[in-house]
């Protein structure tokens, strides 16, 4: 009878959490405008995820994490390798973050390529489950652009860049969206400048545990939920965004937004 009992609860706890995880990950936000939205979902606590271990080891899937331009100096890599190391394992490990440093990471014949991406994309031993580039330098977009020639233009997992310094438009036709600093202003209202060197504001660092956590928890799926602003709700939570306007034809990006 006690065994019945306890497969009985167990079942109707797993439907519960199953239930959970659908009502969070699976309602699409309401009444979003693509020129300026103030968002509400608060349901995630950053600080929780950079602190207390979660252990997502139970997925084959990695997340490739680039600490490009601005996002590369040795204090800040520390900082945030670690905290991903303690929440979610690097790839070394049998974890799910596979950090990259540029330009240490891409080197080849002395010189780094940002293009050598792709040769870690193509690597059949690994299987991504999304792709979060800080700092994009300059040509990554051509490493994006073999990557969805391998995927017959139908990658299967999420390629985010945050305030990338690569060709715009490059940048722009190869990533499912682009979150970048806000265009009247120097990179240092986000990168604060001290001591002569750039710090990442905490309200970024919030942006990339929001990606990750996003992708692991929520299965980051286009095939899904194909519109963006519902995948980046979920990643700014609070913060105001508005469409990014290119300086010369004056047209709005669809995919490329800038942080208020």
């Amino acid at each position: 009878m006690k065994e019945k009992l306890s497969k009985k609860l167990t079942s109707s706890a797993f439907i519960l959490l199953t239930l959970t995880a659908l009502t969070s990950c699976g309602k699409k936000a309401e009444g979003t405008s693509q020129n300026s939205l103030e968002i509400q979902l608060s349901s995630s606590n950053t600080s929780e995820i950079q602190e207390t271990p979660h252990s997502h080891t139970f997925s084959n899937k990695k997340i490739l994490v680039l600490f490009g331009y601005d996002f590369n100096s040795e204090d800040f890599e520390t900082e945030i390798i670690g905290k991903l190391q303690q929440n979610y394992g690097l790839y070394e490990d049998g974890g799910i973050i596979y950090p990259l440093r540029f330009p240490d990471d891409f080197k080849r014949g002395g010189r780094s390529y940002a293009t050598e991406l792709f040769n870690i994309l193509s690597d059949p031993e690994i299987e991504f489950g999304g792709i979060l580039l800080l700092g994009a330098p300059e040509h990554s977009h051509l490493a994006l652009a073999r990557n969805q020639d391998l995927w017959n233009q139908e990658v299967p997992f999420p390629v985010v860049a945050l305030y990338p310094q690569d060709d715009t438009l490059g940048i722009e036709s190869t990533c499912d969206f682009i979150i970048d600093k806000t265009q009247n202003t120097d990179i240092t209202d986000e990168l604060k400048a001290e001591e002569g060197s750039k710090t990442v504001s905490d309200d970024t660092k919030k942006l990339i545990f929001n990606f990750i956590e996003h992708t692991i928890l929520c299965d980051f799926s286009f095939a899904d939920y194909p519109d963006i602003l519902y995948h980046l709700e979920k990643i700014t939570q609070k913060r105001k965004f508005h469409n990014y306007t290119d300086p010369e034809s004056g047209l709005k990006s669809i995919n490329h937004f800038v942080i208020e």
